[in-house]
Formats: structure tokens, sequence, C-alpha cells
């Protein structure tokens, strides 16, 4: 029966990596059968680009609030020497050969609350299962990590001025048994890892191609474009940009191609794909990176809903490779429970929003003070004097 079930288990990894490469494939290819995309004139470039940013910019700016969950599902996967090399730093050594792909798959939701006016955001994630299922693909078998790691909830409240995150501050057989909320000024500019803060979950990064808003990336391809015309030659590179479109009932799209760079390594010349949908508020519907040698690096896709006569998604799927063509990681964003420019209640912004219960402690860095949250309220704790 176990070497049925690590065969059952190992079939079910094979038959998804298929799938996910077929449904790239199918995403891909359905849009181009219900398009006939036709390029247009090289003197239009600029005005396309110049109307898509700006009705993608008027639909970001029509959000004032914005509340909801995300489920998140993710599947990552190792292979050869970072995969021995993960299995030797952070997993028991069952005594089987050492894994040559390793896949982990976790779930968790994301609850969030977005006031664009006050600059405040409240976010909340946790697990939907008690732990990630980590796994062997040549053998099935499941994975023990060496330390337990905990996916207990975490939430965050992020203002112009500050930050609050609140955590597991005790924990015992992988449940919390105390939380503790600490308060700090926020840093200057976007949060990071390197901060010395949590970085704290903005919804509307999920709607972004690249790091800048889209109308601010085109703006730079614009400025390019009316100083050395669509296509141009820059160190031996090819600079060219490229517009088709194509219109499908009622429905117009357009399909966009750009230079672009990796710089994560190797200089790498890149082809930046976007179609953009009317459908959508022109926002991007689907995005693939493409190396110059023919291998798809990241492809995202987006299903918008309206909202309060505002665009947003309501599914999107992202998938990486690496620079062979081998699948990284594939990610599922499902959006729930959507509320849009609806008022929300000011204690959701509040310590009373962080889920504490008596007897958790939290720590104002700003004011160097400790507090005991007892019966909803914040107790100073007095200093003991050197």
């Amino acid at each position: 029966m176990k070497i049925l079930a690590s065969l059952n288990k190992m079939t079910c990894v094979l038959i998804i990596s298929v799938v996910l490469i077929l449904s790239i494939q199918t995403e891909a290819s359905s849009i181009d059968q219900e398009c006939k995309w036709l390029s247009v004139d090289q003197n239009s470039i600029a005005g396309i680009l110049t109307m898509i940013g700006k009705r993608v910019r008027e639909n970001h700016n029509k959000l004032i609030t914005w509340q909801g969950k995300i489920k998140i599902v993710t599947d990552s996967i190792d292979r050869g020497a970072i995969a021995e090399r993960t299995f030797r730093e952070e997993f028991k050594d069952d005594g089987q050969p050492i894994p040559n792909i390793i896949i982990e798959h976790y779930e968790f939701t994301r609850e969030f609350a977005l006031d664009v006016n006050k600059e405040m955001l409240y976010e909340h994630h946790y697990p939907d299962r008690p732990k990630h299922h980590i796994m062997d693909a040549g053998t099935g078998r499941e994975l023990q990590l060496k330390k337990h790691i905990s996916l207990g909830s975490v939430k965050n409240i992020l203002s112009s001025d500050y930050q609050i995150h609140c955590g597991a501050d005790r924990v015992r057989d992988g449940v919390a048994f105390s939380r503790m909320a600490v308060k700090q000024v926020r840093p200057e500019g976007k949060l990071t890892c390197g901060s010395g803060l949590y970085p704290v979950f903005d919804p509307r990064e999920t709607m972004r191609v690249f790091g800048n808003p889209l109308w601010e990336t085109l703006a730079n391809y614009i400025a390019y474009i009316n100083k050395h015309g669509p296509s141009s030659t820059f160190q031996g590179y090819t600079i060219k940009v490229e517009v088709e479109e194509c219109n499908v009932g009622d429905v117009k799209k357009y399909k966009i191609v750009l230079p672009g760079v990796w710089s994560g390594g190797p200089k790498v010349y890149l082809s930046l794909t976007l179609i953009c949908s009317s459908q959508a508020g022109f926002n991007v519907v689907s995005y693939s990176q493409t190396a110059y040698y023919d291998k798809i690096l990241e492809h995202k896709t987006w299903k918008y809903g309206l909202f309060s006569g505002v665009y947003l998604p309501v599914k999107k799927r992202a998938v990486r490779y690496d620079p062979q063509g081998n699948l990284n990681s594939e990610s599922t964003y499902t959006f729930m429970e959507q509320k849009v420019n609806k008022s929300i209640p000011e204690e959701i912004f509040t310590y009373k929003n962080l889920g504490l219960k008596d007897g958790d402690k939290f720590i104002d860095k700003i004011l160097d003070k400790e507090y005991t949250y007892q019966s909803g309220q914040l107790i100073a704790v007095e200093k003991k004097s050197n």
C-alpha cells in the first residue's frame, strides 16, 4: 500500500506539472484564436501607449477604499544542486536518496483593507493548511523539516507615519499562546526586507506588471520613441516597440511588445509582451517575459471584474521559469468578498483589530513605552529602574 501511495503521489506531481504547462499554452492560444491581430502604424504607437496609460491611471485613481480577501495557492520547485543544498540544510535525513526535485505547496489567505485618502492599510495573513506540504518529486515521499516553522497568523497596520506588526511571541507545539504587537516609525520609501520592518502587502500591487505603475513604465518607452522612433539600435541591441490590435465584438485589445534587459545575473535581453483589454479598463490581462533564445521566463494572467465603476482583479495567475525553461513556481490568487469605495470602520486600523488577547504585549517604540493588553485596553507597564 505504501508503494502504491508513493506512486500515486509521484503520478500526481507529474500530472500537475504537465497541466500547468498545457494550461499556459491553452491560455495563450485561446487569446490568439479569438483575435486577428493586425499591426498598427508605427506613427500611432506612442498615441496608443499614451491612451492605455491614461485609462489605467484613471481607473487606479477611482479606487478610494478597497476591502476583501485573497486566497493564494503556491507551488515552488527546487532542482538539482539547489534542491540538494536545500535538503541538506533544512530537512531531516531519512536515509533515502537526496531528492533531485523538491516541491513545496502552501495555501494561505490575505485579508486587507485600504483607505487611499487616509493612507491607511490593514492586512491579515494566515495559513489555510496547518503546515507546508513538501515532497520529493522523484519518490513522492513527504520531507520533514529539521526545525518546526510556525505558520501562524500575522497582522499589520500601515499609515503614512508608522507601522504596527503583530505576530506570535511564544509558540508551543506549533500553536501561539502569546502575541506581541510592535509600533514603530515607518521608514521612508517602500518597505523591503532590509528596512528592518515587515513589508506590508498592498492589494494594488496585484495589478502591477512592473515595479512602477504601468503608466509610468509606458511613459518611459514613449519618451524613448519620441526621441529615437519605435525602432533603434543601442549598444548593438535592437530597441523595438511593436503594437498590434484586434477587435472581438465590442472588445478592443492591444498586444504590446517591449524590449527589456534582465539584470539578475548575466545580462539577458528580453521581449516583454503585454495584452491590454478594454474589457478590463485597458489593464493588462496577459504578460509574458521571453528571453532572446525563445525561453519563457515569466507568464502572468489576470481576470478583471467591475466593482462600483472600478476594474479590479478577480483572478490572477503567475508562473516563473528558470533560464533553461524549467518550471520554478506557480501561484494562483483568487479575490473574494470585495468591497469598493465603501466606508471602513475606524477600528479596523487600530490596535483593537490586531487579535491581541489578555496578557499580550504592545510595545510602542515611538513613545518608548510598553503596554499589556487587558479587557480591550492597553495598560501601561512601568519600566523597572536600574
